[in-house]
């Protein structure tokens, strides 16, 4: 057997390797964040643009509760074009020989927007149950980032006709996919709305859906809380970041 062709039979042992153990959740992808990953979710701090959280003073072991309550607040809300999911994930990367501490969270995300996603948890501490959501946004690989960048600042500094025609190819590729998605599924497809494309009634309408979340978490926990004989006036309700809502 020739060299070359024991280089080909290798390659394609290793590929058959790959997909069987990715199909497994063995190995990580090889493109692409892990912080969204199947089962290895992890919520970066690099990643957060808002959060939220308050230390909540005798409703230690509560939490499931919580997070049940919440969970039905978003539900009775109807808000379209929602993804609610139950998920574990880790806070931050750890030392990856000690093993990263799993937790329980709601995950939300619009489909409009799906570089976004919306972390509830209610975690033990101290004997104490401390309440929280994290928004985290996908950040792009530096050279994908760079280049987003670049075009961006083309586009904006063109005249508005020439922007509008240089947006042209991009826009009918996005049409084309979501009618190939539509057909695929056959339920309605939203086109993605990348966060450095948002236009200012995007960020009204995402700052809406991400308000009316919050809502959701302090009725939920008001609900819990109440139930316990517990002041809920006491708690913060103000967030951080590019949003914070009160």
């Amino acid at each position: 057997m020739s060299t070359g062709n024991i280089i080909f039979w290798v390659v394609i042992i290793a590929i058959g390797a790959y997909i069987y153990l990715r199909r497994k959740n063995k190995i990580p992808k090889l493109f692409g964040s892990s912080t969204y990953g199947r089962g290895g979710s992890v919520i970066d701090e690099n990643n957060i643009v808002e959060e939220w959280s308050q230390l909540l003073v005798g409703m230690g072991g509560k939490g499931e509760e919580l997070l049940k309550s919440i969970a039905r607040k978003i539900q009775e809300m109807n808000l379209p074009d929602i993804t609610l999911l139950r998920k574990e994930a880790s806070l931050g990367r750890s030392n990856a020989t000690l093993g990263d501490k799993r937790y329980e969270f709601i995950s939300l995300r619009q489909h409009h927007y799906p570089d976004y996603e919306l972390w509830i948890g209610a975690i033990d501490r101290a004997g104490q149950l401390k309440a929280s959501w994290y928004l985290t946004v996908a950040l792009p690989g530096r050279v994908t980032g760079t280049l987003r960048a670049m075009n961006k600042a083309s586009r904006d500094s063109m005249p508005r006709p020439m922007r509008a025609f240089s947006m042209l190819p991009r826009t009918l590729g996005r049409m084309m996919a979501q009618k190939r998605n539509e057909k695929a599924t056959g339920k309605p497809a939203p086109i993605r709305v990348r966060p450095e494309d948002m236009t200012l009634d995007d960020k009204e309408e995402f700052g809406t859906y991400i308000t009316l979340i919050h809502q959701a978490v302090l009725g939920g926990l008001e609900e819990v809380m109440n139930n316990l004989n517990l002041d809920f006036s006491k708690v913060g309700k103000h967030t951080e970041g590019f949003l914070n809502l009160s």
